[in-house]
């Protein structure tokens, strides 16, 4: 294949040889991406904080400001991955345009990182199914379920890329349809408010200036796009020197 011999051409020139087995396909990737991102987790759990720190108005405001900013990183990373197509992605663009030990301090903090939005997200999901399964949320029901979580996750990262690529494609159809009914379910079944409604400010804490709990606001969109990172698989894409 001409792109794949691009490709090999390019990895040639970074002193690599072409080892990338391309068994996810553009939609896996953007699946994988998208259920990471997950709309549905970070924009409910983090829905009462939103309102609580700067109210309908920072929900109006917040999500466009972080979707701009986070746009504008995930637009250098777009950059930076088409002119470096390798696996290893951020840390090895880190070591190549800084150095070992900007690549090592990269790696470092994406892998803490990495563990910290884990545990978050596990944690959230044990306190979620807990009820739905009719079980009293205690401290010790709580991290069972989360250990129970992060070992199946283990389990079907273990059993290859193929089962995980499956769940992906799965998650993506039912992230698009929850957001979808969620939305339908809002607009049709939530209590009318006026617009003004829209720009109203509340700063539940009342220790502070309203400013700061904007600021603090903001966490529920930026929790959501945490995990926006390119995949470390790229697909066989078009690259640019």
């Amino acid at each position: 294949m001409p792109q794949v011999r691009s490709d090999q051409e390019d990895l040639r020139r970074f002193g690599y040889a072409q080892e990338l087995f391309r068994s996810m396909g553009g939609f896996s990737n953007f699946a994988i991406s998208f259920s990471i991102i997950s709309i549905l987790t970070g924009a409910v759990t983090l829905y009462g904080y939103g309102l609580e720190m700067g109210g309908p108005l920072e929900m109006t405001l917040g999500w466009p400001l972080a979707t701009l900013f986070t746009l504008t990183v995930a637009a250098s990373m777009a950059e930076l991955c088409s002119a470096y197509p390798t696996a290893g992605a951020m840390y090895h663009w880190a070591a190549d345009l800084g150095g070992p030990g900007a690549g090592w301090f990269v790696a470092w903090l994406n892998i803490v990182g990495l563990i910290a939005a884990q545990a978050g997200i596990n944690y959230s999901c044990a306190q979620f199914i807990l009820p739905f399964l009719g079980i009293a949320s205690t401290p010790r029901t709580l991290l069972l379920m989360f250990a129970f979580i992060l070992v199946t996750q283990g389990l079907l990262n273990h059993y290859g890329v193929k089962l995980v690529s499956i769940l992906n494609d799965f998650s993506v159809t039912v992230h698009i349809v929850g957001v979808v009914v969620l939305v339908a379910a809002l607009f049709f079944l939530a209590p009318k408010q006026p617009v003004s409604f829209l720009f109203q400010g509340v700063n539940s804490n009342g220790r502070s200036f309203y400013w700061w709990a904007f600021v603090l606001g903001l966490l529920q969109a930026q929790w959501t796009y945490t995990p926006c990172w390119p995949p470390r698989t790229p697909p066989a894409t078009p690259s640019r020197r």
